[in-house]
């Protein structure tokens, strides 16, 4: 065997390292004197033991490798969903806090049976919407003559009508926004059934999307709606304070917007419309203001404040742009008038009062302008629409209190295709004619 010669900083060195191994420590020194034999065998212990750590290492180290894949996976599983979601949605930022919190102000706001309680207006059981007065389940409130959809000529003279009460395709509970593409599809939300359909110009069925829910492609209470030149469809989501975008498939594209007064943000967001440019214009039914995006909700502009002055708000609904770029604002409440912008926002005109006159309106929601500069809006609570030249000169109108195809119950929205015809949202028994009973009307 081969002698070596360890001294004594040799052997302290050496104990140093293999001090933890306390049971072959006493081996190591005696007074000092390290034995050659016996440092050599600890030696041989000593790497022999280290062998073995690094061998149960290497396994330990495989085994966490091998449990790492299904830890993995379960990860992915658990967080890919919202994550993909929150990617999907662009800008969108969803706060659970703020959409499931309710608005104890908005009782005190609005009475019982306005249309504008902040709430989510989406329901599970269509039987809730078609329940009569009386809640007789056997009793129709509707007649068979009742449509939620109008189509009419620039005259008032009926055309054609269609979607009967209830929840398959084609059927409506609370018809509401409306708008038509380039090709003359007709695109009409439902605040109940909590979806978009759409049509061709003859009231055909062709497709539909959105469910009840938070989030990209979901809705509580779908309001306005608006097209591009690309035909992609923008919607006001008025609960949930956000735009969603969408294809003419209703494939889901990006929203943007939350709660809030900040630019880009909504308390009511109501009204919504594009110029020429694909820039979006949102009225907001809280906040007396206009405010621009782009076509995929970059903030521009904003303008408007509440008063009754001119260019001021005090309850806006709807917002349309005509071939012009000018910007037609309805202010429903109070103000009961039209006002009139160019697309930066400077005040042009407006007119209106409140009343029942020619002229004068109770609650004005939908508007919409022909070729010819002709302007057209639902005054919701007198039951008709009425048509004014651009200057706001009185033409004529048309639509009375009743079931029938010629007649409303809550006129709501307006939209013309390519031809000039004028399509009008009702939505029926809802709101403030929740207790009309087509079948005894006069």
């Amino acid at each position: 065997m081969k002698i070596h010669n360890y001294n004594i900083t040799h052997c302290k060195l050496i104990n140093s390292i293999i001090q933890r191994f306390c049971w072959i420590k006493f081996f190591i020194f005696n007074n000092d004197f390290c034995s050659n034999v016996v440092l050599d065998k600890c030696s041989i212990i000593f790497l022999c033991n280290l062998n073995n750590k690094c061998l149960l290492l290497k396994f330990v180290n495989k085994f966490f490798k091998l449990l790492l894949i299904p830890f993995s996976l379960i990860i992915l599983y658990v967080v890919s969903p919202s994550f993909i979601s929150i990617i999907y949605a662009e800008v969108f930022e969803f706060n659970a806090e703020d959409y499931y919190a309710s608005d104890q102000s908005i009782s005190e706001k609005n009475p019982a049976n306005s249309e504008d309680i902040d709430k989510e207006n989406c329901i599970n059981n269509q039987i809730q919407a078609v329940l009569s007065s009386n809640g007789d389940l056997n009793s129709d409130p509707y007649s068979s003559e009742f449509h939620f959809i109008k189509k009419f000529d620039r005259d008032g003279n009926l055309i054609g009508s269609w979607g009967t009460v209830g929840s398959n395709d084609g059927q409506f509970l609370h018809a509401h926004g409306i708008t038509i593409d380039s090709q003359d599809n007709v695109y009409v939300s439902d605040a109940e059934n909590c979806n978009i359909q759409k049509f061709d110009k003859d009231g055909d069925f062709i497709t539909k999307w959105g469910t009840k829910g938070i989030g990209p492609g979901k809705f509580l209470q779908p309001e306005s709606m608006a097209v591009d030149s690309l035909n992609n469809i923008y919607v006001a989501e008025y609960s949930r304070k956000n735009i969603q975008k969408f294809d003419s498939e209703g494939n889901f594209i990006t929203m943007w917007g939350q709660e809030g007064s900040g630019e880009g943000e909504f308390k009511k967001p109501w009204g919504v419309a594009l110029d020429s440019k694909d820039n979006v214009y949102v009225s907001d039914q809280t906040l007396p203001r206009v405010q621009k995006f782009d076509s995929d909700g970059t903030f521009i502009d904003m303008w408007g404040k509440e008063g009754k002055k001119k260019g001021q708000f005090v309850h806006q609904h709807d917002i349309t742009v005509d071939s012009n770029d000018y910007v037609y604002v309805t202010d429903g409440r109070e103000n009961s008038r039209v006002a009139v912008f160019d697309i930066n926002g400077n005040f042009l005109k407006h007119w209106g009062s409140e009343g029942k006159d020619k002229g004068q309106f109770i609650e004005n929601h939908g508007i919409v302008v022909d070729s010819e500069g002709n302007v057209y809006v639902v005054d919701t609570r007198n039951v008709r629409v009425q048509k004014f030249d651009s200057d706001g000169n009185f033409i004529t109108m048309w639509g009375s209190l009743g079931c029938k195809d010629n007649q409303f119950l809550i006129p709501h929205d307006i939209a013309m295709d390519s031809e000039g015809y004028i399509y009008v949202t009702d939505s029926g028994k809802s709101h403030f004619r929740a207790d009309y009973d087509c079948n005894n009307a006069s």
